[in-house]
């Protein structure tokens, strides 16, 4: 990590969303904060009290953030901690994460959800946020004590990759958040038509001999869900979301005014249940890997700005949880790397302009947990990610820097390489292509 206060990234291109920024420029930063952003002018800066880069052919953006990402920490260590996690993020772009609580033990008190803010402070070079759960040890049950563990810290409230079974505690917990003005962020799967499936139910699950899990326990989750969002008055986000149908209601509901965003990961429109044959257990993931004809259906949503954002759905697992039978592995990929390059040739292939990039990884996903981040505004932190937007690349694990390896791209073609990532003001990842002092 290069710690310096002052800095000038000149030339660049920027792209900023909050502010309908598209143009070439340079940003000042000094003691953390960004001071000032200059378009179009051509000037000179002071080389004497500045670190002045050239950023020529460059993007410049905020920082990317990661609003759905495990760490593991506490309790599975040997699989990530946030050391790795931070390396790992800050070298794709990363500034910001907000990690799951299911942890050992689960984030469900205030003193776990500090346990965590004192450990990035120690550990971390990227911003960490946590998030809590909704259920008190994730059972389904009691709430936890949202309005608390909120002025503790906790950024949103979610049971992580278990939806909240019995409707009429999602619908006291929608209730109870609203009070609190708190975002709940759902796992789109529903209980009895999902539970002990560990693939998308058809024909190729048929073959392989493994339980499949329907399309229709996305749908119907996702649907009661809204209803009770639309009668309680409250705010929800759906995660991961796999299926034409669960777009559709979605869209239906944001018409008539339903406070709902949701996202999905690059694995969703890159991957299908087909790679099962070839990856088998490092393409198991929860929901499950869909069909051509859904994968297709949630490429077009992100491009019709249908899916608000995109997160890494990062899920690192050691050797011995993925290889073991199919039903008993662990479900889950590695995310952090893959995310600009896979999203970003998305965009390019289908002639979208790098802004909608930055509004998937940065403005909307910051935007929907009110972070301070996802900005190039003055005053801001200085939370930035200078990307070579025209490399082409190909994905392998030799870019992978998470202390697990359960990555599903190799040799997938990407887009976009990152060049710097500035947290606060500090280069935390800079590829060598600058030589600063």
């Amino acid at each position: 990590m290069t710690n310096m206060k002052n800095i000038i990234l000149k030339n660049a291109f920027i792209v900023d969303p909050s502010q309908k920024i598209n143009a070439l420029g340079s940003i000042i930063i000094k003691d953390k904060i960004i001071i000032d952003l200059i378009l179009n002018k051509n000037m000179t800066f002071d080389k004497n009290n500045f670190n002045v880069i050239d950023c020529k052919g460059y993007l410049l953006c905020p920082g990317f953030v990661d609003i759905k990402c495990h760490l593991r920490v506490p309790g599975e260590e040997h699989k990530e901690n946030l050391s790795y996690a931070s390396h790992s993020a800050a070298s794709a772009g990363i500034t910001s994460l907000v990690c799951m609580p299911n942890t050992d033990p689960i984030i469900d008190n205030i003193s776990m959800v500090e346990l965590i803010q004192r450990k990035a402070r120690k550990e971390s070079d990227v911003k960490i946020f946590s998030t809590a759960s909704i259920t008190k040890k994730i059972q389904g049950k009691d709430l936890t004590e949202f309005g608390l563990l909120k002025e503790a810290g906790a950024v949103g409230f979610t049971d992580a990759i278990k939806a909240v079974d019995d409707a009429t505690v999602m619908m006291r917990a929608l209730k109870y958040a609203s009070a609190f003005d708190i975002l709940l962020l759902q796992h789109p799967e529903e209980k009895s038509l999902s539970k002990s499936g560990s693939m998308n139910s058809g024909v190729l699950s048929t073959k392989l001999g493994i339980k499949g899990i329907p399309e229709e326990a996305e749908v119907l989750q996702v649907d009661r869900d809204l209803r009770l969002t639309e009668m309680t008055n409250g705010k929800i986000h759906f995660y991961n979301i796999t299926t034409a149908f669960a777009i559709d209601s979605i869209a239906a509901a944001k018409k008539k005014g339903v406070k709902v965003t949701c996202s999905t990961s690059p694995h969703y429109f890159t991957l299908t249940e087909n790679d099962i044959r070839k990856w088998r257990t490092y393409a198991k993931v929860s929901p499950p890997l869909r069909n051509k004809k859904n994968m297709e259906s949630i490429k077009k949503a992100i491009l019709n700005n249908q899916i608000d954002c995109i997160t890494s759905d990062h899920s690192p697992h050691d050797t011995d949880s993925k290889r073991l039978p199919f039903e008993q592995a662990s479900p889950g990929v590695i995310g952090f790397e893959s995310l600009l390059p896979i999203t970003l040739k998305l965009i390019n292939d289908n002639n979208l302009s790098v802004e909608r990039l930055v509004e998937l990884l940065s403005f909307n996903p910051s935007k929907i947990l009110k972070l301070k981040s996802g900005t190039l505004k003055k005053r801001r932190p200085a939370d930035l990610v200078l990307v070579d937007y025209k490399k082409n690349i190909k994905l392998s694990t030799s870019l992978i820097k998470s202390k697990s390896n359960n990555f599903p791209y190799e040799n997938i073609n990407g887009r976009g390489k990152i060049i710097m990532t500035i947290v606060d003001g500090k280069i935390i990842f800079n590829d060598r292509s600058f030589n600063i002092k």
